[in-house]
């Protein structure tokens, strides 16, 4: 091999190794993908049992996936963590998905954008098994009292438990 092409293949190579160690190893990240028929109000349930949490505490988010097909400018939530049949704890959660002036709250350089949502800080993994995180949509359109059952523009739901630093 030239030396020429030794020295771009070992650029490569040191590049791969820099992105990988720049990962969080302290957490754990999952996504589901949602349907073209849009987000159901049955839970998404995420089995974060396989994961080895340690005795510290860590934060919790809810990452969501939004295009602009996405007919409200906020999103509630139901969010439970669930240690063998127990609630640990369950939520209601409200959060803005767009701004006062219409645009899209969240990372992204198209049209789908990205928003990680704050859920708890400070939880301590229980140890119980199977340790489950679920996550459901509770969206209602104005005055009416049942829910909306597909909601339209969810691309995907996913969780982040990442350790407290």
């Amino acid at each position: 091999m030239e030396p020429r092409k030794k020295y771009k293949v070992a650029l490569w190579v040191m590049l791969l190794v820099g992105l990988g160690s720049c990962q969080n190893t302290t957490g754990y990240t999952a996504y589901q993908s949602i349907s073209k028929e849009g987000m159901s109000t049955s839970p998404y349930v995420f089995d974060v049992s396989d994961f080895a949490f340690e005795t510290k505490p860590y934060n919790l988010y809810v990452r969501l996936r939004n295009d602009n097909s996405y007919p409200f400018t906020n999103i509630f939530l139901l969010c439970s963590l669930k240690a063998g049949n127990e609630f640990v704890f369950q939520d209601t959660l409200e959060y803005a998905m767009a701004a006062p002036d219409g645009t899209w709250l969240g990372k992204g350089f198209t049209e789908v954008k990205e928003s990680k949502l704050w859920w708890k800080e400070g939880v301590e993994m229980p140890s119980d098994q199977p340790l489950l995180i679920e996550i459901s949509q509770a969206m209602r359109n104005n005055g009416t009292a049942s829910g909306v059952a597909m909601l339209k523009g969810i691309v995907s739901v996913g969780v982040s438990v990442e350790g407290q630093e």
